[in-house]
């Protein structure tokens, strides 16, 4: 899934099943007019479905763009 957001492309998907059929998301955001790879988000919480994965993953990568 890719999303544009202030001037950046956020490319997100979901890894897994892993343990227990769990998914984890894996974020990378990007420089919009170049798509050179500006930060990889990744973290050990685990989702019960890939879309929660992916939106969760979404959220953590809009806060860090706006931190």
């Amino acid at each position: 899934m890719e999303h544009h957001y202030k001037d950046h492309i956020i490319v997100i998907s979901a890894a897994g099943p892993g343990h227990k059929f769990k998914w984890k998301p894996n974020c990378i955001i990007l420089a919009k007019g170049c798509r050179t790879v500006i930060k990889q988000l990744e973290w050990d919480l685990d989702y019960e479905s890939p879309q929660e994965a992916e939106q969760i993953g979404l959220y953590v990568a809009k806060k860090w763009i706006d931190a």
